[in-house]
């Protein structure tokens, strides 16, 4: 898939040491491979931190969301050639996915380089590099040319309507993963004396049109560290008083229910 220039939206073309468009705007390419397109005047975010994007890249490759993978892949339609994963994070789905329909090639966003960085160093680890590009960049402006995705992937992740449907092609498809209601319910029983349920919205995002739905429930079974790097991984961790986060420390092990509500949706 072929980036667009932030500042004139020109195509950009990539060199070993950066990405250069046809009106000279220059953007450095990282040793990892991938480029920063964010316009820093204008956001300030800077999405999920190291620790908590190292610790989803580890409990992610012990395999236990496996299903939900299984699950987007299905709802991707066999002859898709050009997807577009928006808050990619580290790209353990995105890879998967490469993997899965090699024919394909992927641009990865996400507002955080540390995850962008993680994403790019994946890429190359598993043999997809050469099909895909990362960039550092936001949601409310992402570099690529009008109608030129045929599936985007937004897993949970920031929806923006407007932006998915400008590069989403007519017949292409927007796939959502939200946690449902429960989702790791048994691991916030066991931090907090009120655990609270999840508020999921399971409609389409506006201008599109939901065309199918899945809920996905089953186990998981998490011991020893990984019990603790499946908790940092998720916003909790930032949230919660160090004396409920020690609650963990005294458990060797925890059955978890985890919930997805997977969304395939049709712009209008």
């Amino acid at each position: 898939m072929t980036l667009i220039c932030p500042v004139c939206g020109s195509p950009l073309t990539p060199e070993p040491a950066r990405y250069l468009c046809t009106k000279n705007h220059s953007f450095d390419r990282a040793k990892s491979g991938y480029v920063n397109l964010l316009m820093r005047q204008k956001h300030r975010q800077r999405g999920d931190d190291t620790a908590m994007l190292a610790a989803r890249r580890d409990f992610l490759d012990q395999g236990f969301y496996l299903p939900l993978l299984d699950a987007v892949a299905e709802a991707i339609p066999q002859n898709t050639e050009t997807l577009a994963d928006i808050g990619c994070g580290e790209g353990w789905y995105s890879c998967g996915l490469l993997k899965r329909f090699s024919a394909a090639s992927l641009a990865g966003f996400d507002i955080s380089p540390d995850a962008v960085r993680y994403a790019a160093q994946r890429a190359k680890a598993e043999n997809t590099a050469a099909r895909s590009c990362w960039a550092v960049a936001s949601v409310n402006h992402i570099p690529l040319a009008d109608e030129s995705c045929r599936c985007i992937l937004n897993l949970f992740a920031p929806c923006e309507p407007a932006e998915f449907a400008r590069i989403l092609a007519k017949d292409g498809l927007l796939i959502r993963a939200v946690p449902l209601e429960r989702h790791l319910w048994e691991l916030k029983c066991a931090v907090y004396d009120e655990p609270y349920e999840n508020r999921p919205v399971l409609a389409a995002p506006e201008g599109f049109t939901l065309i199918s739905q899945k809920a996905l429930r089953y186990p998981i079974n998490v011991s020893g560290d990984a019990l603790h790097t499946l908790f940092a991984m998720t916003p909790y961790a930032h949230k919660t008083a160090r004396s409920d986060a020690a609650k963990l420390d005294a458990l060797t092990s925890l059955t978890v229910t985890v919930e997805f509500g997977v969304l395939i949706c049709k712009k209008q």
